[in-house]
């Protein structure tokens, strides 16, 4: 099983950014996912502040099992990334560290559920963890 998990902008800013986010950074957080999957999965990590970047790492992956994705404000707007979505083959996890439904009008909506076959919302980074349990415990 082969696992992406991408990070769009400004999650390289965890921990420095409001403390609604996170307290870890990101380098924290695959750490503990390395640490958790026990060499169990085959995982890729990427983040990118630059959505033609994140469409051109989704397409040339579309062939991995999974997609754990945290596409911050590209959630809410992003047609090219929603559109490059269609191409992936397996399973799309969504995550969002804050509920978006607590917070601003224009946040409440992402296009990116469009395509998303799970969505984790307002769990923190604990959302990452649980959707790498998730197929911890679907696959094995």
């Amino acid at each position: 099983m082969k696992i992406l998990f991408i990070n769009g902008p400004n999650l390289n800013f965890l921990k420095k950014r409001e403390k609604i986010y996170s307290n870890l950074s990101l380098k924290n957080i695959k750490k503990k996912i390395n640490f958790y999957n026990k060499n169990i999965f085959k995982i890729n990590f990427f983040n990118s502040n630059c959505e033609g970047k994140i469409v051109n790492f989704i397409q040339n992956n579309y062939n991995y099992d999974y997609l754990i994705f945290n596409p911050g404000a590209y959630s809410h707007y992003s047609l090219s990334i929603l559109d490059c979505l269609k191409i992936f083959k397996g399973i799309i996890i969504e995550l969002h560290i804050t509920n978006l439904y607590k917070r601003e009008y224009f946040r409440k909506k992402s296009l990116i559920s469009l395509n998303s076959n799970i969505i984790i919302s307002g769990m923190g980074v604990e959302c990452y963890y649980n959707a790498l349990d998730y197929i911890i415990k679907k696959c094995l």
